[in-house]
């Protein structure tokens, strides 16, 4: 359920937006054109219970519009960019998945501080959709790679291994 939005949100937007470069969660180092689209799924809250025993949540969805800043007319070319965003998962409301129509929250300039985006333009939009992801053995897990790492609480080590 939760990468099939994921997959859909990031068709649905890179087929309305072919000048932008559309990626969700962008490898750390990875070289990217701008103007970028950023989407995550940035956190959940608890939805409505069904009752049914299955787990509703609310996912919040974040697109952060990058551009630069030296472009002829960036300040207005971001502004524009983050309104058709938010048209396309407006109108897009579900993306094909059963979720809640979107429901946007914010569209502005992203308040948030990101060392890697310091010097672009960088607007958020931001808006919710309301799942039920069923129970427990109903939601895929991702595979990991064992490894170990150092666990530090009040400075207290230990080592951690993962099976």
């Amino acid at each position: 359920m939760i990468e099939a939005l994921h997959d859909a949100i990031e068709q649905r937007l890179a087929a309305a937006l072919p000048e932008v470069d559309v990626q969700f969660y962008p490898e750390l180092g990875e070289r990217v054109s701008l103007p970028l689209l950023v989407l995550e799924l940035a956190e959940f809250e608890p939805g409505t219970d069904p009752g049914t025993g299955e787990l509703a949540l609310v996912a919040i969805m974040q697109a952060r519009v990058v551009c630069d800043p030296t472009a002829a007319k960036a300040e207005l070319a971001v502004r524009q960019l983050a309104t058709r965003v938010a048209a396309q998962v407006h109108a897009a409301t579900t993306f094909d998945q059963p979720v809640t129509p979107a429901k946007l929250r914010q569209i502005g300039p992203d308040g948030f501080h990101h060392a890697e985006l310091d010097g672009y333009l960088v607007w958020l939009v931001e808006w919710v959709h309301e799942l039920d992801v069923g129970e427990p053995s109903d939601i895929a897990l991702p595979s990991f790679v064992p490894r170990e790492v150092q666990w530090s609480v009040d400075g207290d080590t230990e080592s951690v291994v993962t099976p």
